[in-house]
């Protein structure tokens, strides 16, 4: 808290004043992270009509927030070494993974790819990102975020090749 106060410059009294203790302050700044996250997914996902093409855009926007919003980031993920309970943001990740269903049906619905259980394609698709984009913050990946970018964007063609051959997700 000492660190963050001096980071925003305000004192630690004053940060008190606004979050009970660390696992407030990192359980807001998730809340955050996820509303900013979820308009980010919105606005790759209206650039471009074709259902396919923002799907990829989406994977796109999800590595870059992760890497742009680091601090958010960890605190969405976990990532902050102080236990939170993910229920206190729950309904703003709901936003996030909202707009991977929206993606997710609308490129199966012009493929004609019937949807057995859209809650699994979805947890398969931001578990894939995530993995991606957790690597590339680590420095685990060979190559670095241009190569994470490259990885994400044919891990989600390569996902919907393969509901598309199968016929069904």
């Amino acid at each position: 808290m000492r660190r963050l106060a001096e980071r925003i410059e305000y004192s630690l009294p004053v940060l008190y004043t606004h979050f009970e203790n660390k696992a407030a302050l990192v359980a807001e700044l998730a809340r955050l992270g996820y509303h900013t996250l979820a308009e980010r997914l919105r606005a790759a996902r209206a650039r471009v009509a074709d259902p396919e093409a923002a799907a990829v855009d989406l994977a796109r926007a999800y590595c870059n927030f992760a890497w742009g919003e680091r601090d958010l980031y960890e605190a969405m993920h976990g990532l902050t070494g102080v236990p939170v309970d993910a229920s206190d943001y729950r309904e703003a990740g709901a936003l996030a993974l909202a707009e991977a269903r929206v993606a997710l049906a609308a490129w199966a619905d012009a493929r004609r790819v019937m949807i057995v259980d859209l809650e699994d394609a979805v947890t398969i698709l931001w578990s894939t990102l995530h993995g991606i984009a957790a690597l590339a913050l680590a420095r685990q990946m060979p190559g670095g975020k241009k190569r994470a970018i490259l990885l994400a964007t044919r891990a989600v063609e390569d996902l919907l090749k393969a509901w598309l051959a199968v016929g069904w997700v």
